[in-house]
């Protein structure tokens, strides 16, 4: 392929992303699940969780399992945006690209789309766990409430980058199923949240968007101080709240996104590359 100068990158960049969003726009049943997935899973949250799991006398490990639903769920929902998205689209894009357009303009294109809806499922999200559950504002480095919005931001945005990545690597949004799955045990497993992460494993839970996320919500909640008291070896460095540990795991949730999103654009790349020879 020949190299592509930026001015055309970022207008056909412009384009395609004009092009998902009206696609998006106008498959009512793709639109329809993004805009009521974020309500439905605040509705779960006021189902299970304690509103005053924060700040009750009879302080419990309530706080961190609130937490933990949060996280999971916003992990859940990015990897679900995004798993179909290139799969679906596979022989368009390689048509695409035989006649110049740019692979990484094309993963790209998806990634920006996913993130203004991902910027609005966020705000859903924060806004109706903070009005369900009575949350400390500890004000590490901004406002709690807002320091919440970022981090359930970027885990949507990682996990929807791993779902771009997957669906890069295969062939059919069938074929994805399997292992979405297994991506979305593997957050809950190697979170830290409901097992102990010890030697080889603590590798693992270096890729997974749940234990970064869970990193920054203790953080800004300062949830150390409502575990240590039970003596129970609850309470984890990971939740420390201090403001590196809280901008470390906004950076780990960063450059997951970016690896995640290189890598769907050099899958596809080889991929292509292999399709012509």
């Amino acid at each position: 392929m020949q190299e592509l100068k930026p001015g055309r990158f970022f207008r056909q960049l412009g384009v395609l992303m004009a092009r998902n969003f009206q696609l998006i726009w106008n498959n009512k049943l793709i639109l329809g699940s993004l805009v009521l997935q974020a309500p439905l899973m605040v509705w779960v949250i006021s189902l299970v969780a304690d509103p005053n799991c924060f700040t009750s006398n009879l302080i419990n490990i309530g706080s961190r399992t609130a937490l933990f639903i949060l996280c999971a769920m916003a992990t859940f929902m990015g990897i679900l945006n995004s798993y179909r998205e290139i799969c679906k689209d596979r022989e368009v894009i390689f048509r695409e690209a035989s006649v110049g357009v740019s692979l990484l303009a094309t993963v790209l294109s998806k990634a920006l789309v996913l993130l203004l809806v991902e910027v609005l499922q966020a705000a859903i999200l924060t806004v109706g766990f903070v009005h369900i559950i009575d949350v400390p504002q500890n004000h590490l480095l901004l406002p709690t409430d807002v320091e919440i919005y970022i981090t359930v931001l970027l885990m949507l945005v990682a996990s929807s980058a791993m779902g771009l990545l997957v669906s890069a690597a295969l062939k059919s949004s069938e074929s994805a199923i399997l292992l979405v799955l297994v991506l979305i045990i593997g957050q809950v497993v190697f979170s830290g949240v409901m097992f102990d992460i010890a030697g080889v494993l603590t590798y693992i839970s270096t890729i997974i968007v749940c234990r970064w996320g869970m990193g920054a919500l203790g953080a800004s909640t300062d949830i150390n101080s409502r575990l240590a008291w039970l003596n129970a070896g609850l309470d984890s460095p990971m939740y420390d709240a201090t403001v590196p540990n809280l901008v470390h795991c906004w950076r780990m949730l960063g450059l997951l996104t970016l690896v995640c999103l290189a890598a769907a654009w050099l899958v596809l790349h080889i991929a292509f590359i292999r399709r012509k020879s």
